[in-house]
């Protein structure tokens, strides 16, 4: 694991609760739309594994549509939150950690872009790599990056560094190709204050 994404998840284990406090805790709008749009035609019985579950406010909004969700996180004390809260869980680095095999959806939502893309690191080219060997054919990897160039530090939200990087519509579709997904169906993008999120579901075929 790099230097940029154990800091990042130091930061994150050290302040959840001021991630909890900045975070929606309900699932509506656009990103209503996008998780919805991205279940069409998985069925209840899926095996669904989600990266960076943090407080868990994705996998619950899954369960209440009849859905079973592995929750995982890097940061060992949003998985002791989930475990509290009855959920399934347990920590995985999606970079580092194997990941479970005959999976039919995977969801990252505001994971991939704290991984580095250059050269040298290229560490989430290795892990959507990672997921489409995981997934069984016709399984979907349910993404958000933001939308930019470059990389960077911020403190906003946590009051800690956190390590972002940006990403452009042409490198996004380079680096599914590569890894061998087929179809991207684009959601509506998320417009915030500081941001505009990509959202993004790739298909196995």
């Amino acid at each position: 694991m790099s230097e940029t994404n154990n800091r990042t998840v130091e930061s994150y284990n050290a302040h959840i609760q001021e991630y909890i406090d900045g975070t929606p805790h309900e699932v509506s709008g656009v990103v209503k739309d996008w998780l919805d749009g991205s279940l069409t035609d998985v069925p209840k019985d899926a095996r669904i594994l989600e990266f960076g579950s943090a407080f868990g406010r994705d996998a619950e909004y899954f369960a209440g549509l009849g859905y079973a969700v592995e929750c995982t996180d890097a940061t060992p004390a949003f998985v002791d939150l989930l475990q509290q809260k009855g959920l399934d869980a347990k920590v995985l680095n999606t970079i580092t950690d194997k990941l479970p095999q005959g999976l039919d959806f995977v969801l990252a939502n505001a994971v991939l872009l704290h991984f580095t893309r250059d050269e040298a690191s290229d560490e989430a080219s290795q892990v959507i790599k990672k997921v489409f060997d995981a997934l069984n054919i016709n399984g979907k990897f349910a993404f958000t990056l933001k939308q930019g160039e470059g990389e960077g530090w911020s403190e906003e939200k946590l009051g800690a560094p956190r390590f972002f990087c940006y990403w452009t519509e042409p490198q996004i579709r380079e680096v599914l190709e590569s890894a061998g997904f087929g179809d991207v169906e684009i959601s509506g993008d998320r417009a915030t204050a500081n941001a505009t999120w990509l959202q993004r579901v790739a298909k196995k075929n």
